[in-house]
């Protein structure tokens, strides 16, 4: 590229390949946005940075710079020391570690190797870095990515904590993330959130923010690439780690409180999970053969060409589900809760079911399961949808607008 080439740095808190989560997808089709808009330059995190995949953003990237993160031992003790400091200073979990000392002098090193045009911080997790970027690149644009509103998460879990001893701890950190997004989303150039639903929380926490929609996405598998339902018993799916808690309540709900009628309706059903499991749905799988626990995979193709229908039960979360649109892009039917189509452009009957109550949504998936037209119509409806409006590349090409437009402007103060 040329000298006049618009030079660019991402900065990520977590490692975005392979993109197996909704948040490292996100991160890593961005990342394939800039690096066709000009030179970038990756700056992100790890534990362990000598085993993440380097070789998938490589041929994106000038230059990756991955910060070791300090290791957080997952054993009971250290767990809950961990918490209850943050919990008494106030900081949120995923906000800490990219506090500390070494941490933030090795990004400040890393924004020396370059003069930037602009720089993205994915996540309001790394919000804190703004006024670092500012004072390291004063000519850049900063964009602040949020995939989600954070203190609206927090909320949600203070109002409906999985154990009521959870409340005060879930309370300061739905506090200490009001005061972050409060504090700093006026600080960037620009706010990316994913839905509509999400600006105007963002417009609400920080009116002089200048906040644009940039939505998840997916990738749609060619038209003539789509397979009709797999023959033998009916599957029904669900994607996700059951490590992020709107899933695992989302599992419970629909283990508890669904599952039994659709199984005595349609004996012969199968739920297959694909996505991180935890503890409690491998002891359920143990004791219910018709439950398959995948576990996480690097393609979810195969898997979802065996599915009749996505089922995505949550109850609580934010941001928009990306789960709905990777069963549009395979062409796969989906009934959904309100909260888990929330954020996505989407007409009930017509691109998704919602039901929101247990028996209704029960009788959904076996009404659908029944009629196969209905089910069709459905999953076409869901897939012109995400041609439509949730291809990658789509939404690849409005950033990069977004990005020229913000460059073309004579005020670069925030």
């Amino acid at each position: 590229m040329g000298s006049d080439a618009i030079r660019l740095a991402l900065i990520s808190p977590e490692f975005p390949a392979p993109p197996t989560s909704g948040g490292k997808k996100r991160t890593f089709h961005l990342l394939e946005a800039l690096a066709r808009l000009g030179m970038v330059d990756l700056i992100t995190f790890s534990e362990c940075p000598e085993a993440e995949a380097s070789r998938l953003v490589q041929a994106m990237c000038r230059y990756v710079h991955i910060v070791r993160l300090p290791e957080h031992p997952r054993r009971l003790l250290p767990f809950l020391a961990r918490n209850l400091r943050r919990v008494a200073q106030g900081v949120n979990p995923l906000i800490d570690r990219f506090s500390e000392a070494s941490v933030r002098a090795a990004v400040e090193r890393s924004l020396h190797h370059e003069t930037y045009d602009i720089v993205v911080l994915e996540h309001s997790w790394i919000a804190h870095y703004i006024p670092l970027v500012r004072e390291m690149q004063p000519r850049a644009r900063i964009i602040l990515d949020c995939h989600n509103i954070e203190s609206d998460l927090w909320r949600q879990y203070y109002e409906h904590p999985p154990k009521f001893w959870h409340k005060p701890a879930a309370y300061r950190f739905w506090r200490s993330a009001l005061e972050q997004e409060r504090t700093y989303l006026r600080l960037a150039d620009l706010v990316w959130v994913v839905s509509e639903t999400d600006a105007e929380r963002a417009r609400a926490l920080a009116p002089s923010a200048r906040v644009q929609v940039i939505p998840n996405g997916t990738i749609p598998l060619p038209r003539e690439a789509l397979s009709e339902n797999a023959t033998g018993p009916p599957i029904l799916g669900f994607l996700g780690s059951l490590n992020y808690p709107p899933n695992e309540s989302g599992m419970r709900f629909f283990l508890d409180r669904i599952w039994p009628a659709i199984r005595e309706a349609v004996p012969d059903v199968r739920l297959m999970v694909i996505g991180r499991p935890s503890t409690w749905l491998l002891r359920r799988a143990r004791a219910d053969a018709h439950l398959l626990v995948v576990g996480e995979v690097s393609d979810i193709t195969p898997c979802l060409r065996q599915w009749a229908l996505m089922v995505v039960p949550l109850l609580h979360g934010g941001g928009t589900r990306m789960k709905i649109l990777d069963a549009w892009a395979h062409g796969i039917a989906v009934v959904s809760t309100s909260k888990g189509a929330e954020g996505i452009r989407a007409a009930h009957g017509e691109e998704v079911w919602i039901a929101d109550a247990p028996n209704e949504f029960a009788q959904a998936v076996i009404h659908l399961l029944r009629d196969t037209a209905a089910r069709q119509r459905l999953a076409r409806g869901g897939y012109e949808r995400a041609r439509r409006e949730y291809s990658w590349e789509t939404i690849a090409e409005r950033a990069r607008h977004q990005i020229t437009a913000l460059l073309t402007e004579n005020d670069v103060s925030p």
